[in-house]
């Protein structure tokens, strides 16, 4: 009999982004019996949204969460059903209904969730979770399209057909987030851009910055001269980028380097430091503001008090958040520059 559905160790400390619980299952996808959870539709309030997935196994482990762990439990004893028929099947939670074993626990955020759940095979080919896996780690979006009555799932890189048998959903890469200057200020930012599941890179050119001994948790450490951050590898695929030197000519080297090849995928720039600094910082770039691939951010973050690093680490990636998720983020430094002259 599997046992029971338990949060390892593992479960605790992973984050959460699918990318991450790919990586875990494909080290172990032979070993024991594997299901996906997927979320396909909801209604009212929910933890999370259609598209939301997390993998459990026969050995009780969860990897990932479709609820604030309200459902997890239950969805478990479904999986068992999954795996004794080797069918996919269709669970749904209303929390709004009296008779409903969500709503008589107590459990869940008041809305209606409905999850596919999908035996995980090599007769079915993984679900193609391989091919998932491979091409988020080369920094692409993945169409992903599952069938609600079958063990199958297929994987574009396009657009594909919809239909009512499957249900498709985007998953992107997680963000890159590229911190310009690795002083002691840096370490908090990168470390909490990590535990939300960013991937970090770190660059600073300068002796005893930017190493690797203090950024554990970044992807990597690099020392290229602050006007090439374009040679950092996967400069292309940062987001978010946070200038923070604290020196007027690198900070002025690095934003001069980044409007004249901007990342392709550059969403939030920030530079740390109050607005007459960037002002300097600008005229030393010989820079306008317009000449920047995306609004400056500056005084860089969130104004949510506080002082210490941890704190404005929070601020900035707060706001950056914001951005990369298209939601409203305020755009701090204005400065007239005859940009449209």
């Amino acid at each position: 009999m599997p046992n029971a559905p338990r949060e390892s160790k593992d479960t605790k400390t992973m984050k959460h982004h699918f990318c991450y619980l790919l990586e875990h299952w494909f080290t172990h996808k032979d070993e024991g019996r594997w299901l996906l959870a997927t979320i396909v539709q909801t209604r009212g309030s929910a933890y999370r949204k259609a598209g939301a997935m997390m993998l459990f196994n026969d050995s009780g482990d969860q990897f990932g969460v479709v609820s604030g762990g309200c459902l997890e439990s239950d969805l478990y004893h479904h999986a068992q059903k999954c795996w004794m028929t080797g069918k996919a099947r269709t669970v749904t939670y209303d929390m709004r209904e009296e008779g409903d074993v969500a709503w008589r626990l107590g459990i869940g955020c008041g809305g209606e969730v409905t999850l596919l759940l999908q035996p995980v095979t090599a007769d079915n080919h993984y679900l193609y979770l391989a091919d998932v896996r491979s091409m988020l780690n080369n920094h692409q979006s993945v169409l992903y399209c599952q069938n609600k009555t079958m063990n199958s799932a297929k994987v574009y890189t396009g657009d594909a057909a919809n239909s009512t048998e499957s249900f498709c959903h985007v998953i992107e890469p997680p963000p890159t987030l590229l911190i310009l200057g690795g002083g002691v200020d840096a370490v908090p930012v990168c470390d909490l851009a990590s535990r939300i599941g960013w991937r970090v890179l770190v660059n600073d050119e300068r002796a005893r910055y930017a190493r690797p001994t203090d950024f554990a948790n970044a992807v990597q450490c690099t020392k290229e001269p602050a006007g090439s951050v374009n040679n950092v590898t996967d400069y292309q695929q940062a987001r978010a980028v946070i200038a923070m030197h604290h020196q007027v000519s690198l900070d002025a080297e690095c934003l001069k380097a980044i409007a004249a090849e901007p990342p392709s995928a550059l969403q939030y720039l920030a530079l740390l430091g109050p607005t007459h600094r960037t002002q300097r910082v600008l005229e030393q770039a010989m820079l306008r503001s317009c000449d920047l691939p995306t609004p400056l951010q500056s005084p860089a973050g969130f104004d949510i008090g506080g002082e210490l690093p941890e704190s404005i680490a929070l601020s900035m990636l707060s706001q950056a958040h914001a951005a990369l998720h298209n939601k409203s983020y305020q755009t701090n430094f204005i400065i007239e520059d005859a940009c449209s002259a």
